[in-house]
């Protein structure tokens, strides 16, 4: 059964009890009424009766004057809920806008808790995780299948290529180049070269000999060809070699070189025309565009034939995506403190100067509802609790009717 259901079973029974108990009341009042010659305790019970008839009767009237005119009749100030649902539906969104979303208010609520935390623990639990990668699972066919390809293609090479216009590469680039240097990583450079040289110098040592034989002619002896070659080729490997080591002057000397180098062309204007058409040929590079749509393609088709498995692992990655995000944020204080301050500005800064007309919006909708409709909601959901005042009403209208039947009959004998 639903809430709704619930509630409505509730009232009825309250309301029948209620009722009943008045019915009680009544039916012992009229038969005490009926003995001839009552004695002490039939009055006193018949006494009870009355006052307890009185007493549900008038909380019957009060509570049913709330939602309707006690029996369909126009007396005023009654059915106040219908009849007054303007000044009520005012006094609700004035109440909202001054109560609730009052800035003050606001941050002295929303600073009493770890908002950030509670989130983090929220996302860090398996039920919330499953939950969410549940929902995203489902959702993502009908995401991907209701997208144009080519559309999405367009868009991505759009944002690709204004990112990067708009993007100041020459600069960032220059910087990434500047620390490079100046942190002598130029010379991991180096080294790698190296290493890839001294290999290559050996394994081409014989066919190098044969060119410069070539370049000499034949009247030069070919002793002295190998002899040449032999020579270039050992210096190139022991320069080589002593690049690479830490203590060396060679490797000292190729290092000044390089930022003496680097220096100079930096301030000169081929350095920026060289970065600028490097982002240019970028933005406009065909294969790189086209790779981007490509990449688009292949996402889509994964997801899709991953969604369609009888285990998606999608689910599995976002909910461990979920956890992970949690268990960050929770071990995170600075992060913690962050989201915090932005909730706090997203309520305050954005959603509270929005009270008055949150308010006006609520006073609107509740204005435009149905008076008697209001009234059946109303007392459904608060009817059921209502119905106890009558209870309590009979019963204590019979208590006090009983006590003051009691200090009637013993006022003669204190006071004779």
């Amino acid at each position: 059964m639903t809430d709704m259901g619930e509630k409505r079973k509730a009232l009825r029974r309250n309301r029948s009890f209620a009722t009943l108990l008045l019915i009680f009341a009544a039916v012992i009042f009229v038969a005490t009424r009926a003995v001839p010659e009552p004695g002490f305790y039939v009055q006193l019970i018949g006494t009870a009766a009355e006052a307890a008839i009185i007493g549900g009767l008038a909380d019957w009237f009060a509570v049913t004057a709330l939602f309707r005119h006690p029996l369909g009749i126009p007396i005023p100030h009654t059915a106040l809920i219908p009849s007054r649902k303007d000044e009520i539906a005012l006094s609700f969104g004035n109440f909202i806008r001054d109560r609730f979303l009052d800035p003050a208010l606001l941050t002295s609520r929303l600073r009493r808790e770890n908002r950030a935390l509670e989130l983090a623990e929220w996302l860090d639990s398996p039920s919330t995780a499953n939950f969410l990668a549940e929902r995203l699972v489902e959702f993502l066919p009908h995401l991907l299948n209701g997208t144009k390809d080519a559309e999405v293609q367009n868009f991505m090479r759009k944002l690709f290529q204004e990112g990067v216009r708009r993007a100041d590469l020459a600069g960032t680039a220059d910087q990434i180049l500047q620390h490079y240097v100046e942190d002598g990583r130029h010379m991991d450079i180096v080294d790698a070269l190296a290493a890839t040289l001294k290999p290559s110098l050996r394994a081409l040592k014989q066919p190098i000999i044969e060119k410069i034989g070539e370049q000499t002619g034949r009247f030069f002896p070919s002793y002295f060809d190998r002899k040449v070659g032999k020579g270039l080729l050992d210096g190139a490997q022991q320069w080589l070699e002593a690049v690479q080591d830490t203590e060396s002057d060679d490797r000292r000397q190729l290092d000044e070189w390089i930022r003496e180098r680097f220096a100079e062309f930096r301030v000169s204007p081929d350095y920026a025309a060289l970065l600028k058409d490097a982002q240019k040929a970028l933005v406009s590079n065909p294969a790189l565009l086209h790779s981007l749509g490509a990449t688009w393609d292949d996402i889509k088709r994964a997801l899709l034939d991953d969604n369609a498995s009888p285990a998606p692992r999608t689910g599995v990655v976002i909910a461990g995506i979920v956890r992970a995000a949690g268990r960050l944020l929770k071990d995170s204080p600075t992060m913690q403190v962050y989201l915090n301050q932005a909730i706090e500005r997203v309520v305050v800064d954005y959603i509270a100067p929005w009270r008055v007309q949150i308010g006006s919006y609520i006073v609107d909708v509740v204005q435009s509802w149905d008076g008697p409709q209001i009234a059946e909601t109303i007392e459904l959901q608060v009817g059921s609790d209502l119905q106890y005042i009558r209870i309590n009403g009979t019963v204590v209208g019979a208590l006090i009717g009983s006590a003051l039947f009691l200090l009637g009959a013993g006022f003669p004998l204190l006071f004779p």
